[in-house]
């Protein structure tokens, strides 16, 4: 499909004067693949397989659990702000209060958590679903 270096719409749109080459988004490939599909019971019979299951049991038995401690965690911080103003009112070092340093503890909380999944993603999750993928991608091949 050629790239047109005019506007569809509007001949005052700012994209209408750029270079051809920036119009409005270069096409990412004018090669078309013909790959074949793989059959619907496929990917029922994936999702009944015991590996797809062990990877849904992997996924919620660490997501869940972080993803919650993480919120109680943060609710805690929110009830404490409303409920112990005394508390979070009290200094810590310096000018600097307890509810200031709680509330700058949820940002390295949630980069933690983070990192926490993309590790375990890398290791455990990710090996676990590119192999149920080649899985289905070997039906195609078929």
């Amino acid at each position: 499909m050629p790239v047109s270096n005019q506007s569809p719409h509007i001949p005052d749109d700012p994209e209408y004067h750029l270079p051809k080459d920036h119009w409005p988004l270069p096409e990412l490939s004018n090669v078309q693949t013909q790959t074949g599909h793989p059959a619907a019971t496929t990917f029922v019979d994936v999702q009944q397989s015991a590996e797809f299951q062990k990877l849904r049991t992997s996924f919620r038995s660490f997501a869940f659990p972080t993803v919650a401690a993480v919120l109680v965690w943060y609710f805690l911080y929110v009830l404490l702000s409303i409920f112990a103003k005394g508390f979070m009112a009290q200094s810590a070092f310096g000018n600097l209060t307890l509810g200031m340093v709680i509330g700058l503890l949820q940002f390295p909380t949630t980069w933690f958590a983070t990192w926490l999944y993309v590790r375990r993603a890398d290791n455990v999750l990710d090996p676990m679903a590119a192999a149920l993928r080649e899985r289905i991608e070997a039906e195609v091949t078929k």
